[in-house]
């Protein structure tokens, strides 16, 4: 099975949401779901803190502390 890869970013201080592609959105709103990392990637660089989380064992706390780590 290949990875799928989702988009999370910071929208207030330690509040982490995933990208949606609907418009408003919602922390209920389903997240965007992209088939390659590149695409994934490109998606994020329109979030300042936006950062890329792998779909499979999808852990939002563990993918936020590691960018944070890095240095996002």
């Amino acid at each position: 099975m290949s990875e799928r890869y989702l988009v999370m970013f910071e929208v207030e201080e330690g509040e982490w949401m995933y990208a949606s592609a609907e418009n408003p959105f919602t922390y209920d709103s389903k997240p965007l779901i992209f088939d390659t990392k590149g695409e994934a990637h490109a998606h994020s660089l329109r979030y300042n803190t936006g950062i890329i989380v792998e779909q499979s064992g999808t852990n939002p706390r563990a993918a936020i502390r590691e960018s944070i780590q890095k240095g996002i």
